[in-house]
């Protein structure tokens, strides 16, 4: 059974800094190679072996380099196998399905993004070989990355070593890479490449150098794989150590991309592997500095947050604006790098308070993708932006329409999401204000976020249509409960409609008075006038927003109707399953279970709109009828927060624990397809505006703790209008 648990770092430190792995669990290869997962904010590799196994799902991403593919229309190519090294022991080639393995153990620093591995393997001639494997991706630079393979043996060895870059890979079958020109020398072995359908130039290049023995370096290779390699004989009781230093560089950074990654490299073959690693390990230091949160009397809690920062810190875009996060971070092919809602609702916030300028960053993204978003407002007849259900590289809409049936991989299934899962315009608007209310950054409210709230809020102004009852309606919709789709007036959709529209129209104030220039520019461009302006107050105040007993909502028109199953059914713990694979689209529809609660994630976001009486009514209600095990991977970590401000932090933390175990435990049977981003910026959320009890407004903040029982001390920094604050909570 494959093993992956947190080890102590320093003595006297009881918090958990590392992941480590002993043992190989071929059947765990997957969830093994996303788990291991590192990069700086710009490129990302999957902890794939260096030397390769049978059916391994190798990978590295960049942010930008996109190209076209069927169906989902478009995805982040495959980047050319740049960590790999090839080693052969007396004439047989070394890899996990071949001789003896006799110990295995890898482990990923949390604090230095450096994976590791060390290898005890007894080759088919009886040699028996000790290998250690690192490789980081630099956290102080976009481009460059270092791989580093030590070998030694127990007797006489004749080794062949070959390192280089590989232009043959693909994204689960698609291949998006033409091959333009390469080269190689005794030190450096460089590859120009470019997308097969949007024509993005790639230059990868990479400088080898061997230490501890002596032997001449010869270059080689074939179309697409230029290589350096060494050959040599390897005593018993010497190291020899193959250090290669990487460049990638795209053309979007680079008029002559190969050339300035073959620059790079060899000025990191110069500077040194430790060098490198200094710059990385500091630039590190700095964001942890900012970013950690402490969690006493729960290792395993500890460790998971830590891991879920890393991963998130690893895809942020720290070094572009014209980038987000997908939904599976930069792990793996899963929803093909698209961003969705999951990256404003719960990834942008942990940013916002630690990192303010990465947030900047991805809602600069999110501005920069206007275009495409006014683009499909017009096409359904709306004014102002309707943003992507799922965005990629241009800000318009690819979702796909048809998708295979899980249940029955012979027919299609129509999806409705990238029509009529409207919220998601609302959602950037609320983490436009979220990211202002912390961060005072005033000057990008003025340039960038007022006009994707405003231009948002003229959508919604379009969208809501008035009937008979004096109300203004949204049908036909999407909730985040996607197990009930095209529904009428969804509670989270509607309410979310008006607080937009009402933020819009203060927002338009603030401009108006701060910054008249600004205001005179974007009005007219926009369309705004007085008129459309009290269009806006009207639609906000007669939103249909239904209110019974108690203050509880009901999650949709005819939601109560529905057929209510047995909790017990829902509690089940034999269940492996989702309720939706249990009882189909169409039947799961029928029923009142829910993928994930729709009215708490309402309540989660905006507070205000419910009293004490209200918020308990409705998590009474709908926690029970919630699909926790096995339903939205972005639910635990929310319902975790709705728990502690019911007052039951215990049952909150069952449900961190759900989020917390996503990826690591592989809870979901999915995580080898890549990292569930919006678990990961939840976990954080739950910590601090759940248990810590966070809460800022425009009048400053203060903590309302809760923490679990077992629970001695959470620590954690934010940022505040510029300043960094450190916070204590203790039981």
């Amino acid at each position: 059974m494959n093993e992956l648990h947190a080890v102590d770092l320093a003595a006297g430190d009881p918090a958990t800094w590392r992941i480590t792995q002993h043992g190989f669990d071929v059947d765990a290869q997957h969830h093994s190679e996303t788990v291991f997962t590192i990069g700086n904010g710009q490129m990302c590799v999957r902890g794939s072996f260096e030397e390769g196994y049978p059916d391994d799902h190798p990978a590295a991403f960049m942010h930008g380099v996109w190209d076209d593919m069927p169906v989902s229309v478009t995805e982040l190519a495959n980047l050319p196998r740049w960590w790999g090294v090839d080693l052969w022991f007396d004439g047989q080639r070394f890899r996990l399905d071949t001789g003896r393995l006799l110990s295995f153990t890898r482990s990923l620093d949390l604090r230095t993004g450096v994976l590791s591995r060390s290898v005890r393997w007894e080759a088919p001639s009886g040699a028996v070989v000790e290998l250690g494997f690192e490789r980081f991706v630099d956290f102080s630079s976009p481009h460059r990355a270092a791989v580093r393979v030590s070998v030694a043996s127990d007797r006489p060895v004749r080794v062949r070593t070959r390192a280089g870059l590989d232009a043959h890979v693909e994204n689960t079958g698609l291949l998006h890479w033409r091959l333009v020109g390469q080269d190689a020398d005794d030190a450096v072995a460089w590859l120009h490449t470019r997308t097969r359908a949007t024509g993005i130039d790639l230059g990868s290049a990479c400088a080898v150098t061997l230490d501890g023995v002596e032997a001449d370096a010869v270059a080689g290779g074939t179309d697409g794989v230029p290589t350096v390699e060494h050959t040599f004989e390897l005593s018993s009781g010497r190291t020899a150590t193959l250090t290669k230093q990487v460049a990638v560089v795209s053309g979007i950074d680079a008029s002559s991309p190969a050339t300035e990654a073959s620059r790079l490299a060899r000025d990191a073959a110069a500077a040194g592997w430790d060098a490198l690693r200094e710059a990385s390990d500091a630039a590190w230091l700095r964001v942890w500095e900012r970013s950690d949160v402490v969690i006493e009397g729960d290792p395993e809690a500890q460790v998971a947050l830590r891991f879920s920062l890393f991963q998130l810190l690893i895809a942020a875009p720290r070094f572009t604006e014209h980038a987000s996060i997908g939904a599976k971070t930069l792990s793996g092919f899963g929803y093909r790098h698209h961003v969705f809602w999951d990256t404003e609702t719960f990834m942008v916030p942990p940013f916002s308070y630690t990192q303010p300028e990465i947030a900047r960053n991805m809602l600069l993204y999110r501005w920069h993708g206007l275009a495409g978003a006014r683009q499909k407002a017009r096409a359904n007849g709306r004014r102002g932006a309707q943003f992507p259900w799922e965005s990629a590289g241009t800000g318009e809409e690819v979702t796909p329409t048809w998708m295979v049936d899980p249940g029955d991989q012979s027919t299609l299934v129509r999806v409705w999401t990238g029509d009529i899962e409207i919220h998601i315009t609302a959602d950037i608007a609320l983490a436009v204000m979220q990211y202002w209310q912390v961060s005072g950054d005033d000057t990008f409210m003025r340039d960038h976020g007022a006009e994707l709230v405003l231009d948002g809020a003229a959508f919604w102004a379009s969208a809501a249509t008035s009937e008979d009852d004096g109300h203004f309606h949204l049908r036909n919709v999407v909730g985040p409960d996607e197990y009930h789709d095209r529904v009428d007036d969804n509670a989270y959709t509607n309410h979310l409609a008006a607080w937009h529209l009402r933020t819009a129209g203060s927002v338009a104030v603030w401009l108006a008075e701060r910054h008249p220039e600004r205001w005179s520019e974007l009005a007219p461009a926009l369309d705004l006038d007085a008129a459309e302006l009290e269009r806006w107050s009207e639609v906000a105040q007669a939103m249909h927003l239904p209110v019974g007993p108690d203050g509880l909502l009901e999650q949709f028109e005819g939601y109560f109707a529905l057929t209510d199953l047995d909790v017990a059914e829902l509690r089940d713990p034999a269940r492996t399953i989702s309720m939706q694979q249990r009882y189909g689209f169409e039947g799961i529809a029928a029923t009142q279970v829910l993928k994930q609660p729709d009215v708490l994630m309402l309540a989660y976001l905006l507070p205000e709109e419910f009293s004490g009486e209200a918020l308990a009514s409705n998590y009474a209600y709908y926690d029970p009828r919630t699909d926790h095990e096995h339903g939205s991977s972005l639910g635990p970590a929310i319902s975790a927060v709705m728990a502690c401000r019911a007052g039951e932090p215990e049952v909150g933390y069952q449900h961190f624990l759900r989020a917390a175990r996503a990826d690591l435990l592989d809870v979901r049977h999915n995580a080898g397809d890549g990292i569930h981003g919006a678990s990961a910026g939840g976990l954080w959320q739950a910590v601090v505006f759940g248990f810590a009890g966070l809460e800022v407004t425009a009048d400053g903040w203060h903590t309302t703790p809760m923490l679990p029982k077992h629970w001695t001390r959470v620590e954690f920094g934010f940022d505040h209008h510029g300043v960094h604050r450190r916070v204590v909570v203790e039981a």
